[in-house]
């Protein structure tokens, strides 16, 4: 087995997989199971084929066909023994809650994990872009002050009972970009909603460009389709006009170019100033004018 593949694909089931027991209620005992769902109206997912293909077993079946919804296809195994095989193959990069539900499915006490440190920089990659493969998301957004504007905006979304989720943390720290946000309020008795959020372009870029040898087909093609859209749009002036950046005069009217400016020098308590500024030379000669005719009309 190539071990950046099941790196993938243990990123793909920290994000879609699922290890439960099942059975009708009156059956003393249940059969472990083991499902990623995926749904497509383009025929079998890329996703679900790649997973069979890094385990080397498995089922890809489908489609389901239900009123109202995109076609459901499922990688599955419904053996005691190859769902021990698939916790097995994917345990050195699965994060602690699906480790745990392989443990619990299969009566079994949580195995212990090696050192993620000790794993290579290219597979936690190949994780990421397995999550991302599962949850992730690029898309856009309206301007919040300029419209007819887009902005770009990439997300993974997770739920947990227990605070912020340990996989989006970790992706947040393996792609060195972005925020974990939550919690969200869910639908009643449905766990807490947390995302992995980056807003700027440049950061999104960098993460894409990290992930991109090992990211599916869909989620390359959203990336681009969404890229496009940003690249094309002309570019807006930093900040907002009325604050003062860009400005051709300053706050009374003097034009900046004949009057020129300085940069800030204080000449009282702010010693350094809370931001880089400049001064209007003409309002400095106008304050410093006004403050001598004050002193001397106090003086006499």
């Amino acid at each position: 087995m190539d071990r950046t593949e099941l790196a993938w694909a243990a990123g793909f089931w920290d994000g879609e997989g699922s290890a439960y027991l099942s059975g009708s209620s009156d059956r003393a005992t249940k059969q472990p199971q083991a499902r990623i769902n995926q749904a497509s109206t383009a025929g079998v997912p890329e996703v679900l084929l790649r997973f069979q293909r890094a385990l080397g077993f498995g089922d890809v079946q489908g489609a389901t066909l239900k009123d109202g919804r995109e076609p459901l296809y499922r990688w599955e195994v419904s053996s005691r023994e190859d769902v021990r095989r698939t916790g097995v193959a994917l345990h050195a990069w699965l994060g602690r809650v699906k480790r745990e539900q392989f443990a619990a499915t299969l009566c079994l006490a949580p195995p212990s994990r090696a050192n993620d440190s000790e794993t290579a920089r290219d597979e936690w990659i190949a994780w990421c872009a397995g999550l991302f493969d599962g949850e992730g998301s690029t898309y856009l957004l309206k301007h919040g002050s300029h419209a007819g504007h887009v902005v770009i905006e990439t997300a993974i979304t997770q739920s947990s009972f227990d605070g912020r989720p340990q996989v989006l943390e970790r992706f947040r720290s393996i792609v060195s970009t972005g925020k974990v946000y939550g919690p969200y309020d869910a639908e009643p008795n449905w766990a807490p909603v947390y995302r992995w959020k980056a807003h700027r372009r440049r950061e999104i870029e960098q993460m894409l460009a990290l992930l991109w040898p090992q990211l599916g087909a869909v989620k390359r093609e959203q990336a681009l389709a969404a890229m496009k859209v940003v690249s094309a749009q002309p570019l807006l002036p930093r900040g907002n006009p009325a604050w003062g950046n860009r400005k051709l005069t300053c706050v009374r009217g003097h034009d900046y170019e004949a009057a020129r400016v300085r940069p800030f020098r204080s000449r009282g308590k702010n010693v350094v100033p809370p931001r880089a500024s400049h001064q209007c030379l003409t309002c400095v000669r106008e304050a410093a004018r006004a403050k001598r005719q004050r002193e001397r009309k106090n003086g006499g």
